[in-house]
């Protein structure tokens, strides 16, 4: 498996419902563990007292409390083999009698039960680990110390051990790895539902999210999503309808009135009412550039001329704008520089991309101040996407503007006596977007400075199919 994929299945949701799901589990299992462990040691521990206890109440009990008698009850049991463990201690923790060496220190806490082995330094016999004893004080000034073998208990431990580790680890494995096949089978469909989202963003508005059947909560929600698309999809159709149906309907009798009032003015010999004429003209002209450029956004927005995209290299294009608008702006007083690397090869549509790049430089060679420079550059940026700025010094767009200038229609109050529909810049948008090109304004201290970057997926590797 891919390690980007490997890394969003870790990071998805579903692995992490898993894991906090494994981790409870897991401290369950420790709570549980740990209460039987307790049972089962107390029992143990409970046993092994018992018998110590009633030990020294039978030594005890069988002796008149001195040295000697003590002595010789102790004698008598290691004689008969009892399996316990004897040690009497003199005042000065001297061993008196016994079959272990336990030090004063080990055994200085009285009446106290306690658990000892070889790491504390006792001399036990090979098939014993443990023993648990108590020692008690004597009226002489003696200490006897019992205990009892505690192999189980050591036992238990070391078993408890093993088994914490084993059922701990191996509900954290499972549970992992449960959790991260389910992220991964998770995380399938939802890049399934993601293709398919970036392919109707792209255009394709007939493409829907393939269900699998399995009618669990990704398909209920994939077959919702279906249903909102299908809907949108209607929607977005009818606006188009409509609006290809008001430009085409129009532009009809737009143009046969244009005709009458050519033939009208060819028919008029006065002067000013020929300049009339040629002044209505020029609106009905203006009407027709709306609908045609409306016709055209409309076509662009569908996304569906995505589908005989080629590579073109933007160098020479560039080149070829920059000498095509020199006379223009010439003509104007204004001059265009252009700097270009080559060759910048990216995934479109040419005539598309000339209008795009047409409709920006007139709008820098309409707004610029006689004499001024008009930079055009074109390069490859530090992420290896074409970047195209078209740089001007008129009087620039506010920044509070920026993103309502490329809505349709909207024309900003210093740019109201100048001719033009609105439209010119909405275009720009759709063609760039239509070519996942991201737009930019920025202050050229003065002017505007108008960048378009290509991501790098859209970044053509040059070959004889980048053609200029």
């Amino acid at each position: 498996m891919p390690k980007p994929m490997i890394l969003r299945a870790l990071r998805s949701k579903a692995f992490q419902l898993a894991l906090q799901t494994t981790i409870i589990s897991g401290l369950g299992a420790v709570i549980i563990s740990a209460v039987i462990y307790y049972a089962a040691e107390t029992t143990i521990k409970g046993q092994l007292d018992s018998a110590v206890k009633s030990e020294q109440a039978e030594i005890m009990s069988d002796s008149s409390g001195t040295e000697a008698d003590i002595e010789a009850s102790i004698h008598d049991e290691l004689n008969d083999s009892s399996g316990l463990f004897y040690a009497l201690l003199g005042p000065s923790g001297k061993l008196l009698v016994g079959n272990v060496d336990v030090s004063g220190a080990l055994i200085k806490k009285l009446n106290v039960y306690k658990t000892l082995t070889v790491r504390n330094g006792l001399n036990l016999p090979a098939h014993v680990s443990a023993i648990r004893g108590m020692a008690i004080k004597l009226d002489n000034g003696d200490v006897l110390y019992i205990a009892e073998k505690a192999n189980e208990l050591m036992a238990l431990n070391e078993f408890y051990s093993y088994s914490f580790l084993i059922l701990v680890g191996g509900i954290l494995v499972i549970g992992m790895a449960g959790g991260f096949f389910a992220a991964r089978s998770a995380l399938r469909r939802v890049e399934m539902i993601t293709s398919a989202s970036q392919e109707i963003m792209a255009g394709n508005l007939a493409r829907r999210i393939d269900e699998d059947g399995s009618r669990d909560e990704f398909d209920r929600l994939i077959i919702s999503l279906n249903m909102m698309l299908d809907r949108i999809q209607v929607l977005m159709q009818n606006v188009q309808q409509v609006s290809n149906d008001i430009s085409h309907d129009l532009r009809s009798p737009l143009a046969r009135l244009r005709d009458s009032l050519e033939d009208s003015k060819l028919m008029t010999p006065d002067p000013a009412t020929g300049a009339c004429f040629d002044q209505a003209i020029e609106q009905v002209d203006s009407v027709l550039g709306i609908f045609s450029a409306m016709l055209r956004l409309a076509e662009i927005e569908t996304q569906s001329m995505r589908t005989h995209f080629l590579s073109v290299d933007m160098a020479p294009l560039v080149e070829d704008m920059g000498e095509t608008f020199k006379v223009v702006a010439a003509a104007d007083h204004k001059i265009i520089h252009t700097q270009v690397e080559a060759p910048l090869c990216v995934t479109g549509d040419r005539e598309l991309l000339e209008q795009m790049l047409v409709n920006v430089i007139e709008n820098a060679i309409l707004y610029s101040p006689l004499g001024k420079d008009i930079v055009i550059r074109a390069w490859l940026n530090t992420a290896g996407g074409v970047a195209i700025e078209i740089a001007d010094r008129g009087p620039g767009i506010p920044v509070s503007e920026h993103k309502r200038v490329l809505q349709r229609f909207v024309r900003l109050d210093a740019s109201r006596h100048n001719p033009g529909t609105g439209l010119g810049l909405a275009l720009v948008a759709a063609i760039a977007d239509l070519h996942g090109a991201a737009i930019s304004f920025a202050d050229n201290h003065p002017g505007l400075r108008v960048l378009f970057q290509f991501p790098t997926t859209n970044t053509a590797v040059w070959d004889t199919t980048c053609k200029a």
